[in-house]
């Protein structure tokens, strides 16, 4: 009766296991890498996007904001909206030629009143 069973004690036996582990090794790390990878790639891919439009309110006046384009619309009260800033046009400074400018555009605070005298009582 002959046994089928292989020697652990053979040389080349033991080079085929050391190569056949060495190959499960590099399957395994492989295989790591590339499960890795992919979720890695999902969740750059599924992750939420910014949102488009920002607003913000000031008393009745409403502003929105396109984040992707830089479109800006402003509302007041029930007034229909306006269109403020399109897309590659730039925000100009407008000089202001309603009041004048340095000191004498602060209003002059109101003279001071001096409250009424009483009558004098007993006399």
């Amino acid at each position: 009766m002959t046994d089928d069973r292989s020697d652990p004690t053979d040389p080349a036996s033991r080079g085929a296991m050391l190569g056949e582990a060495i190959d499960g090794a590099v399957r395994r790390i492989t295989t790591g890498i590339v499960i890795a990878g992919a979720i890695v790639g999902l969740a750059v891919y599924a992750r939420p996007a910014p949102p488009r439009f920002d607003a913000f309110a000031m008393g009745e006046k409403i502003v929105r904001v396109d984040m992707r384009t830089g479109t800006i619309i402003a509302c007041e009260g029930q007034q229909t909206c306006q269109l403020i800033l399109r897309k590659g046009q730039r925000l100009d400074r407008v000089k202001r030629t309603d009041a004048p400018a340095g000191p004498a555009a602060l209003p002059k605070p109101p003279a001071p009143t001096l409250p009424a005298a009483a009558p004098a009582a007993g006399k």
